[in-house]
């Protein structure tokens, strides 16, 4: 089976190293083209509902990040961690998939300012899938999408250095049929 750990510093290098090269709307389609993909994890606008207070649908949140309207997400997400105290009795520990949830679309709003969310978000897919790899009842099945996410990003980040727009259906193209609600 492929071995994630023994590749994760050299790839974590090599995006690190080529993503610093890309312009500011090549940043912008990163952020779109993953927020479509963690909207395809399970129970995310209840996630966001849950834990921000807010309801955004898929399709909302996309526009928003389009016309960089997300103001509201940016509140909600500052709100949360004022008022998170992890040492209260009444503290709920988030979910690892919730977490996951979170960070992603937190990086993708800020696709645009921060140059170190598109590794992140990079990152964070791998992060994802080996969680499924982890706690499903098929690692193999995680682990061979793994294998072709590592291939697909260095493949992505190489023409996006070369130039090239990343589409912003990429992923969620990729990742539609994955059942990512069985785990």
């Amino acid at each position: 089976m492929f071995d994630i750990l023994k590749i994760l510093s050299t790839h974590t290098f090599f995006l690190e190293n080529n993503l610093k090269l890309i312009e500011l709307n090549q940043r912008k389609n990163i952020g779109l083209s993953f927020a479509k993909f963690y909207f395809l994890l399970p129970n995310v606008s209840e996630c966001l509902e849950e834990h921000l207070k807010i309801k955004v649908s898929e399709e909302q949140f996309i526009a928003d990040l389009r016309n960089d309207n997300l103001q509201y997400f940016k509140d909600a997400l500052q709100k949360y961690d004022a008022e998170t105290d992890s040492y209260s009795e009444d503290f709920i520990e988030l979910e690892p998939m919730e977490i996951n949830i979170l960070s992603g679309l937190e990086n993708c709003l800020y696709s645009s300012e921060k140059p170190q969310t598109a590794i992140s978000n990079f990152l964070l897919i791998i992060d994802i899938l080996d969680y499924y790899e982890n706690f499903s009842d098929n690692p193999k099945y995680w682990n061979k999408l793994l294998e072709q996410e590592i291939k697909s990003q260095q493949e992505i980040v190489q023409r996006m250095v070369n130039g090239e727009i990343m589409n912003e259906n990429i992923y969620i193209n990729r990742y539609k049929e994955v059942p990512f609600d069985k785990i």
